[in-house]
């Protein structure tokens, strides 16, 4: 490896860097993959944020702020607590909005 380095030093650092790069994004995608995979259909919570329910529920979570009547995201998204935070309500009225927009969601298009 050292003789190779010598007669194609840049060659070789293009080549494990390529690997390391490979490596990580690799190691990303089978985290995700895995996470993913053993948190579907969560219950939902109040840390939740609109985005990770879709994605939990396998739905578009557009479609669950239009349905619970949540406000779209603007910058940062918002979790259950802050929204209920902002509407002076419970977070449980907020999270019972969210499950009846994910069972209308889901009975409107059931999924195989």
């Amino acid at each position: 490896m050292r003789a190779l380095f010598r007669r194609h030093p840049w060659l070789t650092s293009a080549l494990v860097l390529a690997v390391v790069l490979t490596l990580f994004f690799a190691g990303r995608f089978v985290i995700g993959a895995v996470y993913w995979a053993q948190h579907q259909q969560e219950p939902i919570r109040g840390w939740m944020t609109v985005g990770y329910i879709g994605k939990s529920w396998n739905l578009d979570p557009r479609a669950i702020d239009a349905a619970a009547g949540f406000p779209p995201p603007q910058g940062h998204p918002l979790t259950l607590e802050e929204i209920a935070r902002q509407r002076s309500v419970p977070v449980a009225d907020i999270i019972a909005e969210a499950e009846a927009a994910v069972a209308k969601l889901q009975a409107a298009d059931p999924q195989p």
